[in-house]
C-alpha cells in the first residue's frame, strides 16, 4: 500500500507564494513604520526639541562611541586581512591604478558599510528590540501614550535619526582604519613605496559613488533602527515573545541590508 505524498506542486507553488507574499508586505509595513515615524520628527514639535535631541545623543553615544572598539579591532583585522592581501596581489598581476581602484570600490565602499552594518545590528538593534519589547511587555508605552506622550516622538523617531547618523560615521571609520592599517600592513611586510596609497587612494573616489555610499549607509541605519523598534513593538503580553522579536529583528535587518546593498550595487554598475 502507496501513501501519496500531499507536496504536490500546486501547494508547494502555494506556499512560495505564500511565502513571498508575507515578505513583500512586511517590507511594506516597515517601511510605512519608518516613514511615519519620520514625518513625526519632522512634525509639530520636530526633532529639536529637548527630549528628542536628548535621546538622539543618548542613541549615538550607544551605537557610535560605545561600538568604537569593536568597530576599531574588526576593521584592523580587515586591513591585516583583506586590505593587505589585495594590495600584495594586485601590486603583481595589476597596476597602480588597480589596487586604488579595489581598495575604494570593494574595501571602503562594499566592505565598510556591510561590516559595520552587521556590527550595529548586533549591537543596537538587539538592544532596541529587547527595550522596547520589554517596555511594552511591562505596559509602559502604553501609560506614556495615556499621558499624552508620542511613542514615535518620543521612542521611535530620535532611535532611527541616531543608529543612522551612527551607521554612516562608523561606516567612514572603518573604511579609513581598513585601508590605512592596510597600507601599513604590506608596506611593513614588502616595500615603504607601498605608502604612496595614502595619497592615490583618497584622490580616486568618484563624487557619485561617495553619494551612493552616503545613501546607502543612512537607509541602512534606517533599516536596523526601523526594524528593531517595529518587532520590539510588537511584543504582547508574553515574556517569551521578546527574544522572539528581538530575533526576528536581527535576521530580518540582516536579509534586508544585503539585499538592498546587491540592488545598489547592480544599479551603480
Amino acid at each position: 500500500m502507496t501513501v501519496k505524498s500531499h507536496l504536490t506542486p500546486a501547494v508547494l507553488a502555494g506556499a512560495i507564494g505564500r511565502r513571498i507574499t508575507q515578505s513583500l508586505l512586511y517590507v511594506v509595513d516597515l517601511t510605512v513604520f519608518v516613514l511615519y515615524a519620520m514625518r513625526s520628527w519632522g512634525g509639530r514639535r520636530g526633532l529639536f526639541n529637548r527630549a528628542s535631541y536628548q535621546a538622539v545623543i543618548a542613541q549615538m553615544i550607544f551605537t557610535g562611541i560605545d561600538a568604537l572598539l569593536s568597530v576599531t579591532l574588526l576593521g584592523l583585522a580587515v586591513g591585516a586581512g583583506i586590505t593587505a592581501q589585495l594590495i600584495l596581489l594586485f601590486q603583481v598581476v595589476g597596476t597602480e591604478a588597480d589596487v586604488v581602484n579595489v581598495l575604494t570600490s570593494v574595501v571602503a565602499l562594499e566592505l565598510a558599510p556591510l561590516l559595520t552594518a552587521i556590527i550595529v545590528i548586533g549591537r543596537t538593534g538587539s538592544a532596541v528590540a529587547v527595550d522596547l519589547g520589554n517596555m511594552k511587555l511591562h505596559r509602559e508605552v502604553e501609560g506614556l501614550a495615556l499621558l499624552g506622550i508620542d511613542v514615535q516622538d518620543f521612542f521611535i523617531s530620535p532611535r532611527l535619526v541616531g543608529v543612522g547618523l551612527s551607521q554612516l560615521i562608523l561606516a567612514v571609520y572603518f573604511a579609513v582604519i581598513a585601508v590605512v592599517s592596510g597600507v601599513f600592513f604590506s608596506a611593513l611586510l614588502v616595500s615603504f613605496s607601498y605608502l604612496k596609497y595614502l595619497v592615490a587612494i583618497p584622490l580616486a573616489f568618484d563624487p557619485v559613488a561617495l553619494l551612493g555610499f552616503v545613501v546607502k549607509n543612512l537607509l541602512f541605519g534606517l533599516i536596523i533602527g526601523g526594524s528593531a523598534c517595529y518587532h520590539g513593538l510588537r511584543v504582547g503580553v508574553s515574556p517569551t515573545e521578546v527574544p522572539q522579536e528581538t530575533q526576528r529583528a536581527i535576521v530580518n535587518s540582516l536579509v534586508l541590508i544585503f539585499l538592498l546593498d546587491g540592488m545598489m550595487a547592480v544599479t551603480l554598475l
